[in-house]
């Protein structure tokens, strides 16, 4: 159908005004509801994607879902019209700008503003979750921006149901989603989750971070690849934002934060820290090689996912910094200094208070120190660094010793029967 022969109202009531989207699946609108007197977005779907009857009540189940989602953060779902030659979506219209517009005009945000889209993402993803809703494709330009700067997440165009029994809303065996968001369960054609979801929000978090995706490969075999060897460096980013990022691209979903509510905690935790407060916190934090224990414990890797899913979001202060450090030595393996860090001194002859500080360190935290972590600092200065070093080990310690850790947003599976307005 073309633009020309396009019918002036949809439904008898839906007044189309300005084309504001052209998509492969569908092109989006302006329009006024003449009925309830208030403007609206038209998403007019392509004919041939709903060939037959059967496709079209997916569409109208897929409705039904996106309906009884009720958040400040997530794009309403008015109507979903099925009948005649112009199947459409009726949305609630976000005046503003798409948030891969403003990151193609603006780049990388600063950091407070991007924990605050982030937080917001994350809060709807967790509601969607809840009600067994799995968006998957979080991305920039399905993140609208209104013109007080509040983040909506939309288009949930091939979200589905995990519910038991609940009929997938797009065709077994079919690999849906977009290459630089995508996650590797996603890329390799098996279950989604809400990890799916989580994958996405870090892709978008790190391209608002660094200003560009962490994963530019198109080919699935070229992103594998990527996926498999991690996210690239992000140097001059916080590196409680770089931990958080890097936590929600793993590559296993066992082994990421273990719901959406814990990533929207600790990135409204960030953005509510004052500035001066945030600097002092984050300012030193080392690369920790991993000491080999006899017999095997869990590794770093393994204790970091231990703690998200038992629902410890990270955060501010000395349990901060170890969370961030385990999440490095994890990523680097035993005995593997992070790229582009300083060669340890090649001087034979160490300062017998240089020494003694490792060994201290050494029995606190049960690794051992990177000597350059306090290379060139003057021996007060090393040891009060030191201390501080030993102090986070033993908090995080503390906070994993027992129990079944702080609350931070239900992400299960919900009933799916709640009811409430809805976003797409």
């Amino acid at each position: 159908m073309t633009e020309t022969s396009l019918p002036a109202r949809i439904d008898g009531r839906y007044l189309l005004q300005q084309r504001i989207a052209r998509g492969s699946s569908a092109d989006a609108w302006r329009a006024h509801d003449e009925e309830l007197n208030r403007p609206v977005a038209v998403k007019l779907l392509h004919p041939h994607l709903l060939p037959d009857e059967r496709a079209r009540l997916r569409l109208a189940a897929e409705g039904r879902l996106v309906a009884s989602l009720d958040h400040p953060s997530i794009v309403k779902m008015y109507d979903v019209l099925t009948d005649g030659d112009t199947p459409a979506l009726i949305m609630e219209l976000i005046e503003g700008e798409s948030l891969n517009l403003k990151l193609a005009r603006d780049g990388a945000l600063p950091p407070r503003a991007a924990a605050t889209i982030g937080a917001e993402m994350a809060e709807a993803l967790a509601e969607a979750h809840r009600h067994g809703i799995v968006h998957r494709d979080v991305k920039p330009s399905n993140i609208l921006l209104d013109i007080d700067g509040h983040a909506h997440l939309a288009d949930f165009g091939i979200a589905h149901s995990l519910e038991p029994g609940a009929e997938r809303l797009t065709q077994t065996g079919m690999v849906v989603g977009t290459p630089a968001y995508i996650a590797p369960e996603q890329l390799a054609g098996t279950e989604v989750g809400p990890h799916t979801d989580i994958f996405g929000l870090g892709s978008v978090l790190f391209e608002m971070l660094a200003g560009v995706p962490p994963f530019a490969a198109m080919a699935p075999l070229r992103l594998a690849e990527a996926h498999a060897a991690g996210p690239p460096a992000m140097p001059g980013i916080d590196p409680e934002l770089v931990a958080l990022v890097r936590a929600c691209l793993s590559n296993s979903p066992s082994q990421g934060p273990g719901d959406a509510g814990q990533v929207a905690a600790t990135l409204r935790s960030y953005a509510a820290m004052d500035p001066a407060e945030r600097d002092a916190e984050t300012r030193a934090i080392p690369i920790v090689a991993a000491v080999p224990a006899t017999p095997p414990s869990p590794t770093l890797e393994e204790r970091l996912g231990s703690w998200w899913r038992r629902g410890m979001p990270f955060a501010a202060g000395g349990a901060a910094l170890f969370v961030a450090v385990l999440l490095a030595a994890a990523l680097l393996g035993p005995g593997q200094p992070a790229a582009g860090a300083p060669e340890p001194p090649s001087s034979t002859a160490t300062p017998d208070w240089v020494a003694q500080l490792m060994a201290d360190y050494a029995d606190a935290c049960g690794a051992t120190l990177d000597p350059a972590t306090i290379e060139g600092l003057a021996q007060p200065q090393a040891e009060a660094q030191v201390s501080g070093l030993m102090d986070a080990c033993a908090t995080a310690a503390s906070a994993g010793g027992g129990g079944t850790g702080g609350g931070g947003g239900g992400g299960g599976k919900g009933s799916g029967k709640d009811k409430g307005h809805g976003k797409p």
